[in-house]
């Protein structure tokens, strides 16, 4: 019997065909993958939130159960600490959060120590999601600064102020530390949004240095805090007892 060879086709609309689906179908298997990712992602991003809620609620408990007395001692040496560490002295342009009435290491000493050494004072004011920097313009400014609905006193938002555009260092509160350096706010993202701001304006050499203030309680002993990419650690934390470097 006559062999005969096989014949295969001339037309190119076969191949393209073939080479056309399977591209679909590799789009379709990248769009599956980034969807089961995405899921993922959403999933730990929530686990991330509900152990974070689970520690803030912890804390508030404990930090309304110290008593004043206490919250006053230590903010007194914490003062100390800070006002005479290099970060502070070296520092001409300051920005330092106003305490509330309890739970957390009273600034009004230092902000008071700013002016005395005639350097300048910015101080948070926020708007909606967001917080920027503005300048006190003395001790006594600061007096009469009017209390938002946290009962923290802050800059009406009808006033015009000099908005900071160049800092040294950033003095930043927070609910708890751990001893990896970790800090976990108060649940808004204000600090975390404008120090990535700041990352992103003032460059690598002259980002403001930043040191968070502490309670001894409020730093954790045995455990750490959630933390995401998104979470900034602080250059230094200072507390009656601990010193933790980033």
């Amino acid at each position: 019997m006559k062999k005969t060879n096989p014949s295969y086709p001339t037309d190119l609309s076969f191949f393209f065909f073939f080479f056309k689906e399977k591209k679909k179908k590799n789009q379709i298997l990248r769009a599956k993958t980034a969807i089961v990712l995405l899921q993922k992602s959403k999933n730990m991003n929530q686990s991330l939130r509900s152990m974070k809620n689970v520690l803030r609620k912890e804390m508030r408990i404990l930090l309304n159960q110290i008593p004043s007395e206490v919250i006053e001692y230590e903010s007194s040496i914490v003062t100390e600490k800070l006002i005479n560490s290099k970060e502070y002295l070296t520092s001409n342009h300051i920005s330092v959060y106003i305490s509330m009435p309890k739970a957390e290491i009273s600034t009004k000493h230092i902000i008071k120590d700013i002016f005395e050494r005639e350097k300048i004072c910015y101080v948070p004011r926020w708007n909606n999601d967001e917080m920027e920097m503005v300048k006190l313009n003395s001790y006594k400014d600061y007096l009469s600064l009017p209390v938002n609905r946290w009962n923290i006193p802050e800059p009406g938002h009808d006033e015009v102020r000099d908005i900071a555009n160049e800092l040294d260092l950033i003095i930043m509160p927070g609910l708890a530390f751990d001893h990896q350096g970790n800090r976990l706010g108060h649940g808004k993202g204000y600090y975390d949004k404008y120090l990535t701001k700041c990352q992103q304006i003032y460059q690598n050499e002259s980002i403001p240095k930043t040191i968070a203030l502490a309670l001894d309680s409020q730093i954790l002993k045995d455990r750490s805090i959630p933390i995401s990419q998104y979470d900034q650690k602080p250059d230094l934390i200072i507390s009656y007892n601990n010193i933790i470097q980033k």
